[in-house]
């Protein structure tokens, strides 16, 4: 289950932890009311959508859905 750690890092299925600043978190969120949009750390991308991550492309697993916070 991948989750979104509170305020700014990302745990895929795969066990891979995503870290990003806290402001390029909230930057992302705002951005994607609009539209989706992309972040990415090494070979993972996390999804933006309506101003929440949504999901995580992962280079094993494809497509991990966000599915809590921690």
């Amino acid at each position: 289950m991948a989750v979104e750690i509170y305020p700014s890092s990302f745990r895929c299925d795969c066990g891979q932890e995503l870290d990003f600043f806290e402001s390029t978190v909230k930057e992302m969120k705002q951005m994607s009311k609009n539209k989706r949009v992309r972040l990415g750390e090494g070979d993972h991308t996390v999804i933006f959508y309506k101003g929440e991550a949504v999901e995580i492309l992962c280079p094993k697993l494809k497509k991990c859905k966000i599915t809590g916070v921690e």
